[in-house]
């Protein structure tokens, strides 16, 4: 082991254990939930109508002895002078991602002219005490490290993490649901409305299961339906997004008359990149990692009109436009709580083959593995499956607003479409132009902001015919 390696290992149990005496002294008593106002766990800026507060419930509650977490809360305070009585709550993706970090002020926040706006920390996450943080694993995802590495910085982690008295059983969707209906009723709400976006959306279908009757409508951007076995389709989501840029700009006049051979000339690019690597500043591209670039920039809707020029570009030895997309920093990922839904809820439910599959060369992606977790960590990180009821589809009537960008390579529209089937008050959108999180722009905005006002009325789609789609760059 090197001494780096030490430094960071001793600092990662430094951490785990600070949290470990903070939490044993918050959590002495009793395990029924509460809420108490307390001060925000993070700053806001000042004049802010923000009110703040910690929710405690059980780690497990499969667990009669078990402890009370501690999760922070914030609440956003509407502008208007009667606000609407159903507040929105904003799920994340990830999992692991935080729901209140960065969240400093209210201003510009188009929710809080109707109604007030909560945010709850999942469990496990960054200021919740405890929180699952592994960093050693975010440090080796941007590095690239072996699959061998990585399951032995999760084995690692969760020694410390058990030894402090974490019990990662307790962190599940299922779990994390039953505290969000534990803190709408403490608040006195009657119902409220989710906004999930990614795996948000996965944990809003477990509240649509587990607790209907506090949900007055939910907005479900990029849908990771409950019953998908994510890893078993990784690879071809991605393809499918390639695809559809290729497709995209054979059918633009403009693009495919200046790149009339652009699928053809991506195909040898990766080919050439796997047999002989292209020679770039930070070292040897293979065929995966210029994939993975092309996937980065499909995920970012102002990138995607030059993907076509950067393809046929690199195809040429020119790597200018490419470069910028392969350079990797380490994720924000909470890895504990990741690893421990990803390996409860989603692994044992699928298939090695199927998953093997996903990085087959035949795709065309270089061997790209996409997945989220390899299976090797999941073997480290040893927590006990789920129901079965965690890989069952979802059944509701709560009226449903699903988004879905055209160019998404994560969670494909045919995924929200999936919804409909079981969900008869749900209205799909597919946005032109967009990628994961197709609700992050003015018409997906536009269309949230007036569903939430009357989740009943017919969906308007207007400005989804009005938006132009991808007006691709033009290049040499």
């Amino acid at each position: 082991m090197t001494i780096r390696k030490m430094a960071l290992g001793l600092f990662i149990k430094a951490i785990v254990a600070s949290t470990a005496l903070q939490t044993q002294a918050v959590f002495a008593g009793g395990v029924s939930p509460r809420f108490e106002k307390a001060e925000c766990a993070i700053a806001v800026l000042p004049g802010e109508r923000i009110d703040c507060g910690l929710l405690y419930v059980p780690e497990n509650r499969q667990n009669a002895r078990s402890r009370l977490i501690r999760l922070p809360v914030m609440i956003f305070r509407s502008t208007a002078s009667t606000p609407a009585p159903d507040p929105v709550v904003y799920l994340p993706g990830g999992p692991g991602l935080s729901s209140i970090d960065g969240r400093t002020t209210g201003k510009g926040n188009p929710f809080l002219l109707e109604r007030d706006q909560i945010l709850l920390e999942g469990r496990g996450n960054k200021f919740a005490s405890p929180s699952l943080a592994c960093p050693e694993i975010n440090v080796l995802r941007a590095q690239r490290a072996t699959a061998a590495a990585q399951a032995a910085a999760a084995a690692r982690c969760r020694a410390t993490l058990v030894a402090s008295g974490v019990d990662l059983d307790g962190y599940t969707s299922a779990e994390a649901a039953d505290d969000l209906d534990d803190l709408r009723r403490l608040l006195g709400i009657e119902q409220w409305n989710l906004i999930g976006y990614s795996y948000g959306t996965r944990l809003a279908q477990t509240v649509l299961q587990r607790h209907p009757e506090g949900i007055r409508s939910v907005v479900l951007d990029s849908v990771l339906p409950v019953d998908v076995n994510y890893d078993e389709a990784a690879g071809s989501s991605l393809r499918r997004a390639i695809d559809a840029l290729l497709d995209g700009c054979a059918n633009d006049p403009e693009c495919g008359v200046r790149y009339p051979d652009l699928r053809a000339r991506f195909a040898t690019l990766i080919a050439d990149a796997d047999r002989n690597g292209v020679a770039a500043p930070n070292g040897i591209l293979r065929g995966r990692d210029i994939v993975e670039a092309i996937g980065t920039g499909l995920q970012q809707p102002a990138a995607i009109p030059a993907l076509p020029q950067v393809i046929n570009d690199a195809s040429r030895g020119k790597l200018a436009g490419l470069l910028p997309l392969t350079q990797q920093v380490p994720s924000s990922f909470n890895w504990g709580l990741r690893l421990s839904i990803w390996c409860s809820e989603e692994m044992p439910f699928e298939s090695r083959s199927r998953m093997d599959s996903q990085m087959s060369k035949e795709l065309g992606l270089g061997g790209m593995d996409n997945r989220t977790v390899d299976p090797e960590m999941c073997a480290a990180w040893r927590v006990a499956p789920a129901d079965a009821k965690a890989n069952e589809a979802l059944k509701s009537d709560v009226p449903a607003l699903i988004l879905a960008g055209e160019f998404d390579p994560v969670t494909p529209p045919a995924w929200g479409r999936r919804l409909l089937r079981t969900m008869p008050n749900a209205r799909f959108a597919q946005v032109p132009g967009q990628s994961h999180g197709a609700m992050f722009n003015r018409c997906g905005g536009q269309m949230t902001l007036a569903f939430l006002h009357d989740p009943s009325a017919s969906l308007n789609g207007d400005c989804l015919g009005k938006l132009p789609g991808v007006a691709f760059t033009a290049g040499n």
